[in-house]
Parts: C-alpha cells; sequence; structure tokens
C-alpha cells in the first residue's frame, strides 16, 4: 500500500480496509487508523486556522472602534471644555 492510494479512498474504504486486514496486523502498525487520523488532522488544522483569521480580523475591527471611541470622546471633551 502507498500513500497515494490511502489519500485516494474515501473514508468508509479505509475502514473496511481497517476491518479486513486488522486481523493480519499487530495493533500498533496500522495504517488505515494512521491515515483517518491525519484526515482528522488536517481537517481541525484548516478550521483551526480559519478561526484564527476571524479573531484576527474581530480584533482589528474591535481596535479601530475603539480608537474612533476615544478620539469622539476626547473632540466631545474638548468642545464643551473650549467650545462654550
Amino acid at each position: 500500500m502507498n500513500i497515494d492510494n490511502l489519500h485516494s479512498m474515501t473514508n468508509e474504504e479505509l475502514i473496511q480496509a481497517h476491518n479486513r486486514d486488522m486481523g493480519n496486523r499487530a495493533a500498533h502498525y496500522n495504517i488505515y487508523l494512521d491515515e483517518l487520523t491525519r484526515r482528522e488532522t488536517r481537517r481541525h488544522s484548516t478550521r483551526m486556522e480559519a478561526l484564527t483569521e476571524s479573531i484576527n480580523r474581530l480584533t482589528r475591527i474591535i481596535t479601530i472602534a475603539t480608537i474612533a471611541g476615544v478620539l469622539l470622546t476626547a473632540l466631545n471633551i474638548a468642545f464643551i471644555a473650549f467650545g462654550s
């Protein structure tokens, strides 16, 4: 079994191959479960990267809103103190 074959198999095919071959292999040597784990890890990594980007975007928006709020407050205080 080579890596290209493993990558081309569906999850269902990997599970069937695991069930078929498990009787012939030691429990610690299981390429099918390793491939399923690799796929799940890749999915989680991709999702975490997307979440990180969302958090970064939200942080930038909140920072801009905070700066705008501080500037408006300072202008309001200046207007009240010096404008009257």
